[in-house]
């Protein structure tokens, strides 16, 4: 193999690569990143047992096609130090070696025939959607899945297909969130997948261009994704998890007769600052609402306390006052695009909901009783 290529194009992509790989792998493989060039084209490949990624490298003019496997630290240390604008890849048996200005590096790797790529099943896709759209229904529910446990499959996203609508759902056991967007179905039937959150975040990554088509297919227990067109196109596998996602339509309650619209970005600062004085133990903010002004207050004992005021429109029912976990608010606040967002409650002890229409849910438990 005998290449050269945009350093800076080579070493967002080699990042990217990076994300798949294993840190404590068994296989040596799998602690690698896999370099192919051929019809004037780079590929970089990585995989854990879990989920293999191909990454496109544009901007490359290869001179002899072949292919590499090294281990991605050290790839992506070696790129992330060179300088000037292009770098010049070459093989020599197991070594790749790299130039860029005054620099040389040669990186002892593996026998690229080691790296256990996937297959193509050549299937067709169950649906399509653009990335923009698929990245921002990402934003909206990654954060809410669980990371402490696997209970119920809570640790990954719950997607589902019906028609030309998708839904990602995700939950923790304390909080809840649906979002909803459009997309273009390949078949007339459904598509349900619980997918790991690992695979959601670096699906967000590799479709950075909005335009961009994202397809989508199911095949024997995974996701097969290619995200673009042609030869620039990235492609993604992951397993998915099994179990039974818990019966979310359960959670979100249909009743409440308490409801407000607030301008989520001073609802976000209020939340914010509130928080500042709350440790993990007083880890909570009192938000009091009543007539035409919403009070956010935060204390811990051994730091001090805060009280934040913000005016209400509309407040429909009586008073209330109720307690949520400030890192939970503010992480939903931040990822929500819309310039208001509605806040529907029942009482200090049951789920406070915080909608954008139908196309995003949030449904949050009380920390404690106000």
């Amino acid at each position: 193999m005998k290449i050269i290529c945009d350093r800076a194009v080579l070493a967002a992509a080699v990042q990217l690569a990076q994300q798949v790989v294993a840190t404590r792998a068994a296989v040596p493989a799998l602690s690698c990143i896999k370099l192919s060039a051929k019809d004037g084209r780079l590929a970089l490949q990585a995989a854990d047992k879990d989920i293999a990624v191909e990454v496109p490298v544009v901007a490359v003019e290869v001179k002899e096609a072949g292919e590499a496997l090294v281990p991605a630290t050290k790839l992506a240390e070696v790129v992330n130090e060179c300088e000037g604008a292009t770098v010049a890849l070459e093989t020599a048996k197991q070594a790749l070696h790299i130039k860029a200005d005054r620099m040389k590096f040669s990186i002892l790797g593996f026998e690229p025939k080691e790296f256990p790529a996937p297959k193509d099943p050549g299937a067709k896709a169950d649906f399509s959607v653009t990335a923009e759209v698929l990245r921002k229904l990402i934003a909206r529910s990654v954060f809410a899945a669980a990371t402490e446990n696997t209970r119920f499959a809570m640790g990954g996203v719950f997607l589902e297909r019906k028609g030309k609508r998708l839904r990602l759902v995700a939950t923790d056991g304390r909080r809840l969130v649906v979002t909803r967007g459009d997309c273009t179905a390949a078949n007339e039937g459904d598509t349900v997948a619980i997918v790991p959150t690992k695979a959601m975040s670096l699906l967000s990554r590799l479709a950075s261009q909005p335009d961009d088509t994202v397809q989508v297919a199911r095949v024997e227990g995974r996701l097969v994704i290619r995200v673009g067109e042609g030869p620039e196109a990235a492609s993604l596998h992951t397993n998915l998890i099994e179990g039974t996602f818990p019966p979310f339509e359960d959670v979100i309650p249909k009743e409440h007769d308490r409801k407000v619209t607030c301008d989520v970005q001073q609802l976000l600062a209020s939340v914010r600052r509130a928080g500042i004085l709350t440790t993990e133990q007083s880890k909570g903010v009192k938000m009091g609402f009543a007539g035409t002004e919403l009070k956010i207050s935060g204390s811990s004992p051994d730091v001090g306390e805060a009280e934040i005021s913000m005016p209400l429109e509309g407040y429909q029912g009586q008073p209330i006052e109720i307690i949520f976990n400030p890192h939970y608010l503010t992480e939903a606040l931040r990822i929500v695009d819309s310039p208001d967002i509605t806040v529907e409650m029942k009482a200090p002890n049951k789920p406070g909901v915080f909608r954008v229409g139908q196309e995003f849910v949030y449904v949050i438990m009380p920390t404690g009783q106000a």
